[in-house]
């Protein structure tokens, strides 16, 4: 992917992340199944198991929403140094 497409992926990922109906939404998913832990039986290892798995792939989707952002800031980073040095050698400097 080039990095005009993946600084526009990165500006995407930002805005899903700044959402507020995204951030509720992570926010109450996370929220319900740290409270299902805590009701769930002492031993019921199994229900345990199966939060603690939903709790990492919630963790994993913010993750990579993130990591999308954070790439497409280094790929706006190097556009811009990109452009910054075509126009110094314009420019003769």
């Amino acid at each position: 992917m080039d990095q005009l497409a993946e600084s526009k992926r990165g500006e995407e990922a930002e805005r899903l992340m700044a959402n507020p109906i995204m951030q509720e939404a992570f926010s109450k998913v996370r929220d319900g199944i740290i409270n299902s832990m805590k009701d769930s039986a002492f031993g019921d290892d199994r229900t345990h198991h199966h939060l603690v798995i939903a709790l990492q792939i919630l963790g994993q989707i913010e993750k990579t929403i993130n990591d999308v952002a954070v790439t497409g800031k280094m790929a706006r980073i190097q556009i811009e140094r990109g452009l910054t040095g075509k126009l110094k050698a314009a420019a003769g400097f």
